[in-house]
C-alpha cells in the first residue's frame, strides 16, 4: 500500500558527502499514515510471504508441465539454472514466476485475454495474483538487442502469485491456456 525503506552505505565518506545532503534537502521521513500502513503490513508479512511462496511453487509446477509452456523460471523448480544454489540459500521460492509460452506474443496475449481471476497489471507484488507482458509494458522502451540480452521474449509473461487459493489460480491459468 506504500513504499518505505532504508538507505545503507558501506563508505562513511559517501554517506556523509552524498547521502546525508540529499536527505537533508529532500526529506527522509515518510508520512505518519504511510508509517502506520507499513507497520500494519509488517504484522502479517511472514504469513503472506509463506502462503504466496507455497502457492507460487504449486502454480510453477503446474505450468512447467503444461504443453503450451516452453519454460518456467521459478527458483525451487529443479529445472531452474541456479537450483543448487537456491537450495543452499533459500527456504522458499517467493511468488514471482517467469513463463515462456511456445506460441509467442499471440499466445501470450490470448492467455492474458482469457484470464478471469488473475488480473493484468504493469505492477507486480500485491496480495492478488497479477500478470504482465514485459515486452510491451515494463521493458517496452528497451531496444531489440537489449530485450534479447535480458531475455524479454515475445512469449514471456511474469506472474505474481497472490493469496487466492492456488487451485483457483491454476484453474484460471489452465482455462486461459486452453483458449489461447
Amino acid at each position: 500500500r506504500c513504499l518505505g525503506g532504508v538507505i545503507l552505505a558501506k563508505d562513511r565518506k559517501y554517506a556523509s558527502e552524498v547521502i546525508h545532503p540529499f536527505l537533508r534537502n529532500t526529506g527522509p521521513t515518510i508520512s505518519p499514515f504511510n508509517s502506520w500502513l507499513l507497520l500494519k503490513g509488517m504484522e502479517t508479512l511472514e504469513l503472506r510471504v509463506q502462503a504466496q511462496s507455497a502457492a507460487g511453487f504449486q502454480v510453477a509446477e503446474f505450468l512447467e508441465n503444461h504443453p503450451k509452456v516452453a519454460q518456467v523460471l521459478y527458483p525451487l523448480l529443479p529445472s531452474h539454472p541456479q537450483y543448487d544454489l537456491v537450495r543452499k540459500q533459500m527456504t522458499g521460492g517467493g511468488n514471482m514466476l517467469s513463463i515462456f509460452l511456445k506460441g509467442g506474443k499471440t499466445e501470450a496475449f490470448n492467455l492474458l485475454n482469457g484470464l478471469r481471476m488473475v488480473m493484468i497489471s504493469n505492477n507486480l507484488g500485491d496480495s492478488k495474483s497479477l500478470i504482465t507482458h514485459p515486452a510491451t509494458t515494463t521493458h517496452s522502451k528497451l531496444t531489440d538487442e537489449e530485450k534479447v540480452a535480458a531475455r524479454i521474449e515475445p512469449g514471456l509473461l511474469r506472474l505474481s502469485v497472490g493469496l487466492e487459493d492456488p487451485q483457483d489460480i491454476i484453474e484460471d491459468l489452465d482455462r486461459a491456456l486452453a483458449e489461447a
